[in-house]
């Protein structure tokens, strides 16, 4: 038998373990139980909290915690599977100023932009999430921070992780791998795992389209983006990012009205999928 795949959760899951040992600020608590014992409560017993979901107590320890000077992640948070909105648990302890690590559901991200201190992360690939998490860590902003359930979807970008937790507003994974810019024209925009995943099937299918991949999702981040994805292209094909007045793709929208902006929803079967994309991208768009 081979190994067995590596999960997104356990990508963060040990590099908190990893900050905690650099850090001794960082806290994790977890909200629900796992089913296995977390890495960071064998390597950090001290700093660990396992409350399940007693929401009145966890809210109040974090907050306790905040107070002190500690760096708060709370972790296990994603009760409700296809909840239109964040779970209220999560934007109180935004509110308090901890970071938050979720599934990555399809939830109204609304409520989070109210909060403008808060960084909406969604990263993809092992590097991303390590990094997502250590700036997080590092910065003592709040985090929304929406993990896979799955196995991490890396992106072929021209981005090294340099350690210190910072991520580029676009990371651009280049038609052919010339490392040349993308020519004017259609790109698909990926958000999360999941339209990750959908990006790359496309690309399989039509190298040559580009491919623009989306880490944080707040609104400094988005406007940077924007900017930089308006001067390289003007048809864009939106995959991930939640569907709504709030989503990546509504928003783009209104910040790049000189450009085509699309959304494609897969509907879960990967080569239907993937033709989708396509159609999108290289169709009419007038």
């Amino acid at each position: 038998m081979g190994a067995p795949a590596i999960l997104a959760e356990h990508v963060y899951r040990e590099e908190l373990a990893r900050l905690g040992a650099e850090d001794g600020r960082v806290v994790c608590v977890e909200a629900l139980p796992s089913g296995a014992r977390h890495p960071f409560e064998t390597a950090h017993p001290d700093r660990f909290f396992q409350l399940n979901s007693v929401e009145s107590a966890m809210v109040s320890m974090v907050e306790g915690l905040l107070t002190a000077g500690f760096r708060v992640f709370v972790c296990g948070l994603g009760d409700g599977i296809g909840a239109a909105r964040p779970p209220r648990p999560a934007l109180a302890h935004l509110r308090a100023g901890a970071s938050v690590v979720v599934p990555d559901d399809p939830v109204d991200p609304a409520p989070l932009l109210r909060m403008p201190r808060v960084r909406i992360a969604a990263p993809s690939g092992v590097e991303e999430i390590r990094a997502v998490v250590r700036g997080a860590a590092r910065s003592g902003r709040p985090h929304h921070i929406r993990i896979g359930r799955g196995a991490p979807v890396d992106v072929a970008a021209g981005w090294t992780d340099s350690g210190d937790g910072e991520i580029p507003s676009v990371l651009w994974d280049l038609p052919g791998g010339t490392g040349r810019h993308p020519a004017p024209g259609s790109c698909l925009i990926s958000v999360g795992e999941e339209g990750t995943r959908l990006a790359w099937a496309a690309r399989a299918r039509g190298a040559g389209l580009a491919h623009a991949h989306l880490v944080y999702l707040d609104d400094g981040h988005l406007v940077a983006a924007a900017g930089e994805l308006a001067r390289r292209h003007d048809r864009f094909v939106v995959l991930g990012g939640y569907r709504g007045p709030a989503g990546v793709g509504e928003r783009l929208r209104r910040l790049m009205p000189g450009c085509l902006v699309r959304e494609v929803t897969p509907g879960g079967d990967p080569a239907a999928d993937a033709a989708l994309v396509l159609r999108a991208a290289e169709g009419p768009w007038r």
